[in-house]
């Protein structure tokens, strides 16, 4: 495959768009830095080791539940970041931009979905990835092959496989309801925690809503192979990095997926041809140059901070072979993920992909969409006997179904909180979150101390054909003081 070749620009403008992902995940996560990583929050060392851990995971963020420490982790991921951003010593900084990553998302999977292990993939194939000679600090430094933009290494194909795994092997993952009777949209745009107001308008119409599920359906099963079109290669790319674009703001516009929509584009922009990339370049010039002119002032700076030095990005055998061998592990183990392969990745080598996170699913709404749905009351009785609506505090004690069950959560990370917190295999989360909201609640209302809390969840399954569900009230957990 000859043409098959990657614009060095393009990689270069992926890795800036990663970086300022990654910077924007910290600054959500970080908000939020008591509640998840501290053994004061809702998630403490105990429980992680207790009921969530793999003994397989490596976290630097686990040595301790403190506060400050953990801050001082978050810091150092913000400032890996940062040096990822303007490509300063690249190679090392996606190093360490990935293992800060693995270590944060090891410390707590409870808050995890699949954007993240994307990121976290796309970050590990770019270690092996010369991504920092172009747009970057690196590349004002280097005056070697200074007009070549063209690249082809096991590693940039490891990433584009990578990028099938997520589309293909999503559609591969799904079952009737995407690619027979094309009633997947349907409950997806019935599911309250996730659904945005405005799917309002296209949920009254099932046909239209069959349509975009067949459409959303070949459109993750088909999009790979514009990346693989031999004749009129530049265009077909092109064509497919524009329409994962296009996928991910209709997503962004109508769910609460956190992050995922900004992941999807931004690991898709290393696939531009070189065509597309000598366009951007033409009418974004003199920005070009204005960004240049920012990273060596930049990088000087960090130059005189940091002392020690390591060698800009080199190909060898050994590089090769390994990424030879961790593109074919990630590949069987992709393989091993759909149910009609009856050979499984042996347990044996299970461990690599564990330790190294490389293990990933791309069944996101698969084989079906969830159909348990419903919304929460955190039902607070203070000493004084008053009755308290500690989920929306202005509002009156109530069962009711909110007007918009997504207004509740804060970001993305407490809706998938909150969607563990109500499965089974996950009560032993519901004590801590307990204990959690009544400390918080009463630091700040002492005068409202409370004497119990309530966790209740208003279970409302979604039936086929627009069938009405009576909601039913589920106490899934109940705190005395």
């Amino acid at each position: 495959m000859k043409y098959l070749f990657f614009d060095l620009r393009a990689l270069g403008l992926m890795r800036i768009c990663i970086a300022l992902v990654i910077i924007l995940d910290l600054s959500i996560r970080i908000s939020d830095l008591e509640a998840f990583y501290t053994n004061t929050g809702a998630a403490p060392l105990q429980m992680l080791f207790g009921y969530a851990w793999n003994n397989q995971f490596i976290s630097l963020h686990t040595i301790s539940g403190a506060y400050e420490i953990q801050f001082l982790l978050f810091l150092l991921s913000y400032f890996f970041a940062f040096l990822l951003f303007i490509g300063y010593r690249t190679q090392l900084f996606t190093f360490l931009s990935w293992a800060m990553m693995v270590s944060l998302h090891n410390r707590n999977g409870l808050i995890l979905q699949g954007g993240d292990d994307l990121l976290r993939m796309i970050l590990f194939w770019s270690i092996f990835i010369p991504w920092g000679r172009r747009y970057s600090f690196d590349s004002i430094k280097s005056v070697s092959d200074i007009k070549a933009y063209e690249l082809r290494t096991p590693a940039v194909l490891a990433y584009l496989f990578q990028i099938c795994y997520l589309y293909s092997g999503s559609a591969l993952l799904k079952g009737v309801e995407w690619n027979t009777d094309f009633s997947a949209l349907y409950y997806v745009y019935s599911l309250d925690q996730i659904s945005y107001p405005i799917t309002s308008l296209l949920y009254p119409h099932p046909e239209l809503l069959k349509i975009l599920t067949a459409l959303a359906y070949y459109f993750e099963l088909l999009i790979p192979l514009l990346f693989f079109v031999p004749f009129k290669h530049g265009l077909c790319r092109s064509l497919g990095v524009v329409l994962i674009i296009l996928f991910h703001s209709l997503n962004e516009i109508a769910l609460l997926i956190g992050l995922f929509p900004y992941i999807g584009m931004a690991t898709s922009i290393g696939i531009l041809p070189r065509g597309f990339m000598d366009k951007f370049e033409y009418f974004f010039r003199n920005l070009k140059y204005k960004m240049v002119f920012v990273f060596t002032l930049a990088g000087t700076f960090i130059k005189l901070v940091i002392s020690y030095r390591t060698p800009l990005y080199r190909d060898s055998i050994i590089t090769s072979g390994l990424v030879i061998f961790f593109m074919v592990f990630v590949c069987d183990w992709n393989y091993s993920n759909l149910h009609f392969v009856k050979s499984k990745l042996s347990d044996d080598l299970r461990f690599i992909g564990y330790g190294l996170r490389l293990d990933q699913s791309w069944g996101m709404f698969a084989p079906g969409v969830l159909k348990d749905d419903g919304w929460y009351v955190l039902h607070g009785e203070s000493k004084t006997k008053k009755h308290m609506n500690l989920m929306n505090p202005q509002e009156k004690l109530n069962y009711n179904k909110p007007k918009s069950v997504t207004a509740h959560f804060k970001n993305d990370r407490w809706r998938k909180y909150y969607e563990n917190l109500m499965l089974a295999d996950h009560s032993f989360m519901r004590g801590y979150y307990c204990s959690y909201k009544t400390r918080i609640w009463n630091e700040e209302h002492p005068g409202l101390a409370l004497k119990s809390l309530e966790i209740i969840y208003m279970r409302e399954l979604t039936l086929a054909d627009y069938q009405y569900f009576k909601p039913e009230k589920n106490l899934l957990w109940r705190c005395d003081f």
